[in-house]
């Protein structure tokens, strides 16, 4: 292992970021003086995603649906899903399923308990239980339980 990390602006996915710099007027992302610069390629797989979530128009601008994006502190993918479901009439199940995705395994499994731990947990999940399934049961039975 290298005595100094990677900065992290060199390991992430740059669709927030690059989303964020388009919305405080950074036009020229590539020629941008980062401390740090990511690879180019990164960059511009940053800004396609962007295209193709309507965000950014062909010139590269920021349109007025990626203005909205910038807005929410998400994944570009996620702010529009989040901005989709208004007009689809499903933004409660779609803020649950974000909240869901942001907060991660919310299971803890200390190793001393483990089989014990994945007894309690089946009672939510079936075997090969996702969040997903998670949610799904949940809303079967009228509400989520918060833990």
């Amino acid at each position: 292992m290298s005595p100094t990390s990677i900065p992290e602006i060199q390991r992430i996915n740059l669709g927030t970021t690059t989303l964020t710099m388009k919305a405080m007027g950074i036009k020229d992302l590539l020629s941008f003086d980062f401390m740090d610069p990511p690879s180019p390629q990164a960059l511009i797989s940053a800004m396609e995603q962007l295209y193709s979530l309507g965000a950014l128009d062909e010139e590269g601008l920021l349109t007025k649906l990626g203005r909205k994006m910038a807005e929410f502190p998400l994944d570009p993918p996620l702010s529009k899903m989040l901005l989709a479901s208004v007009d689809l009439g499903c933004s409660d199940e779609i803020l649950t399923i974000i909240a869901m995705i942001q907060t991660g395994n919310i299971f803890n499994r200390p190793r001393e308990k483990q089989a014990q731990a994945d007894q309690k947990r089946a009672k939510f999940f079936p075997a090969r239980g996702r969040s997903s399934d998670f949610y799904l049961q949940s809303m079967r039975h009228g509400k989520l339980r918060i833990f």
